[in-house]
């Protein structure tokens, strides 16, 4: 009788460890998980500014192409910096934790991926024309684009 009445004081000890451990390990995975979400965002910022320094860098050449393609590369520019900041404030309102970043930050990878479809095109426009310097810019900017949309579908989790 006496393994009877011990046996489920046992079980619930062993039970009551067991989720002890289990809420630990759920909070140290919470942890690591948050330390990720903030270097994915600290490595999306980063590539914000990257795509500031090359769109700084097409402002300056697009003034030796042809007007029709200097009006499309400045209209992608404008899309591209309009995507990249909307992606920057998504990321400031997940740094924060702040309610609806998650959406933001979705509404952000949209914005950048319909920019980087307006680049692709424009570059193949700007090849066309013979503006090879332009088209590589606009290329490197796609692809900073792509990876900013990376980062921050790594950053939504």
């Amino acid at each position: 009788m006496t393994s009877t009445t011990t046996s489920p004081r046992v079980n619930g000890t062993s039970r009551l460890a067991a989720a002890g451990l289990l809420a630990l390990a759920m909070m140290l995975t919470g942890c690591s998980t948050a330390v990720d979400v903030q270097q994915f965002i600290a490595d999306a910022q980063s590539q914000a500014e990257a795509i500031d320094e090359d769109i700084q860098e097409l402002e300056e050449q697009v003034t030796g192409v042809p007007a029709e393609l200097q009006t499309q590369v400045t209209d992608a520019v404008a899309s591209a910096q309009a995507a990249t900041d909307e992606a920057r404030t998504a990321l400031d309102q997940a740094a924060t934790a702040e309610d609806g970043a998650v959406v933001a930050l979705e509404d952000a990878q949209v914005a950048l991926e319909a920019a980087s479809a307006e680049v692709r095109h424009v570059t193949e426009q700007a090849r066309e024309n013979g503006a090879d310097q332009v088209a590589d810019l606009l290329a490197q900017l796609q692809e900073q684009i792509d990876a900013l949309r990376g980062e921050t579908e790594s950053a939504a989790g």
